[in-house]
């Protein structure tokens, strides 16, 4: 059963906020009365940061070598990626930082980039993995944001020359708000065939440059 109890959130401006050399002042920030997901030690996180800070920078997320790299924005070209692996980059909604990739030989299409969803590498609809052929295991249904789906296989993504195989994800039966890369025409304006997330990124380092607008994918 699907816990369906009020989330009450609360809105406020943040006066400082210090990221490694860089402060950030007079940002807009959010909480509520709910339990974030626990750091890889139990402990609980102080808050979460994303998008809306990295578009301010050239930001590097280095899943390989674990490390954040913010750079300050440049209207120079960036070096050091070859020129296979620097795909268009759009931001849709507010957050939602989108490209173009494959379903194995399904693609390249539009799809959102979620560098969070741990223990998931892409984000689907049964209709899509469906028409891709995806292997979808319908013996073993969950529950997602009160949402059926479920789990899936596949043996290659891909955005640009970065390659995924043999990665697990999730479909879901139809499409809804809060599954982002799943046919959101309606919540976006334009169709994107899935969601690539945290698994997928792992060998790699990606980089968001959000002056030039693209999106660079290379091994970590």
């Amino acid at each position: 059963m699907v816990d369906t109890h009020p989330v009450t959130l609360y809105f406020g401006v943040l006066d400082s906020f210090r990221i490694g050399d860089f402060e950030i002042r007079d940002i807009p920030v959010q909480w509520n009365d709910t339990q974030r997901p626990p750091m890889p030690d139990g402990s609980q996180p102080a808050g979460a940061f994303g998008t809306t800070i990295f578009y301010h920078f050239l930001t590097t997320m280095d899943y390989a070598g674990r490390a954040l790299i913010l750079r300050r924005k440049s209207r120079t070209p960036q070096k050091g990626f070859p020129s296979r692996n620097r795909l268009p980059l759009w931001l849709a909604g507010d957050h939602f930082p989108c490209t173009v990739g494959s379903l194995r030989d399904y693609g390249p299409r539009m799809v959102t980039v979620d560098t969070g969803g741990i223990a998931s590498a892409l984000d689907t609809t049964v209709e899509i993995a469906e028409r891709v052929g995806l292997a979808v295991d319908y013996e073993h249904p969950s529950d997602r944001f009160g949402h059926r789906t479920y789990p899936v296989t596949a043996d290659r993504i891909s955005l640009g020359g970065a390659v995924g195989r043999n990665v697990r994800g999730h479909a879901a039966e139809k499409a809804f708000p809060g599954l982002p890369g799943a046919g959101q025409s309606a919540q976006f304006g334009f169709d994107l065939i899935a969601n690539f997330t945290h698994e997928f990124f792992k060998p790699f380092a990606v980089t968001f440059d959000y002056t030039a607008m693209t999106l660079s994918v290379a091994r970590g």
